[in-house]
C-alpha cells in the first residue's frame, strides 16, 4: 500500500507548491512582505525537508519495524514533526489576509 499511496503524497506535496506558487505570482510584491506569508514559505520548505529525510532515511528499514517494539524515534519524530509543521502551515496561510498591510 506505501508504494502505491508515496507517489500520491509527493504528488499532492508538488501540486500545493504549483497552486501555491500561481497565488503567489498574482501579487507578488504584497505577498513578500507579509509575515504569515514568509512563515508559510518557510513551514513548506520544512515540511518537504522532513518528507524528504523520513522517506531517505528511516523509512527503508520500515519492514523491521513490524518486529520491532516500538516504532523507531526517528519516524516518531518525523511523524510529530510533520503534524506540526503543516498544522502551522494551515494557520499561517489562515493568517495572511488577517496580517496583510496592503489591503484588498
Amino acid at each position: 500500500m506505501v508504494g502505491e499511496l508515496l507517489p500520491v503524497t509527493w504528488g499532492a506535496f508538488a501540486l500545493a507548491v504549483g497552486s501555491g506558487s500561481l497565488l503567489f505570482a498574482s501579487a507578488a510584491t504584497r505577498y513578500a512582505g507579509n509575515p504569515a506569508f514568509q512563515v508559510k514559505a518557510v513551514i513548506l520548505l520544512l515540511a518537504g525537508l522532513n518528507m524528504a529525510a523520513f522517506h531517505g532515511g528511516v523509512f527503508r528499514r520500515v519492514q523491521d519495524w513490524d518486529e520491532a517494539q516500538r516504532t523507531p524515534v526517528a519516524a516518531r519524530f518525523a511523524g510529530a514533526a510533520s503534524l506540526a509543521l503543516w498544522i502551522t502551515l494551515v494557520a499561517a496561510g489562515r493568517f495572511i489576509g488577517f496580517t496583510d498591510i496592503a489591503g484588498p
